[in-house]
């Protein structure tokens, strides 16, 4: 069974800042997190880091490795011996880890946006799939975690989007397989799991005073 940790961080804004939550990681972390000049984007970053701290404690594994997260030439960032992929989303920050094979997580706020923006985004035969739907918008939301999710356990880029293939239960990249897991945490939010090998999952909720406890 593969575990999702979820941490809804508006909550907690007020009660810790970027420096206290800083410090419960390596220092290296601190001039990536400083990059960011929306608050949000920097307290996601921050909030996945720990969560996957969270995760190498959980699976008794160093959290030495945090200094040692590797990029593919796509910039999928994983270890050595294990996988993991973050997703955050209008303040909800998602993880999940693997030590067995390749994982791809992806979140979505459900909110109105112009289709049309999207449509260079998926091929041909997607678009009709989305286009002639009843409610096109929740089609668009189905079809995209699918592909961003698929998209990060691959390791490849948006450019390759129309090579990915999505069917209900799994999709396709360059021949190879990947299965889809749904989870529900928010009526308002997808998100689904693409992974390597077919696996139950189990989301657990976190507060970020329990990050600050490893």
């Amino acid at each position: 069974m593969q575990k999702i940790w979820i941490v809804k961080v508006s909550e907690h804004t007020d009660n810790f800042t970027k420096e206290m939550l800083l410090k419960k990681l390596p220092e290296s972390y601190r001039k990536r997190a400083n990059r960011y000049l929306n608050k949000e984007d920097s307290m996601s970053y921050i909030i996945g880091r720990l969560l996957l701290k969270k995760a190498l404690i959980q699976h008794r594994v160093s959290t030495s490795l945090l200094e040692e997260i590797r990029y593919s030439e796509h910039g999928k960032p994983s270890f050595i011996d294990h996988n993991f992929s973050i997703s955050h989303s209008n303040w909800y920050v998602s993880l999940i880890f693997s030590t067995a094979f390749s994982v791809g997580i992806d979140i979505e706020k459900k909110k109105e946006i112009d289709l049309k923006l999207f449509n260079y985004l998926f091929t041909d035969s997607e678009w009709k799939y989305i286009t002639n739907a009843e409610n096109s918008l929740e089609r668009f939301y189905w079809l995209w975690v699918r592909k961003e999710a698929l998209l990060k356990a691959a390791g490849c880029t948006l450019k390759d989007l129309k090579q990915i293939e999505i069917f209900e239960h799994y999709g396709t990249y360059k021949g190879k397989h990947y299965y889809f897991e749904s989870f529900d945490f928010d009526p308002d939010f997808n998100g689904i799991i693409a992974m390597e090998t077919k696996t139950a999952i189990d989301v657990e909720f976190v507060e970020i005073k329990d990050l600050l406890e490893e």
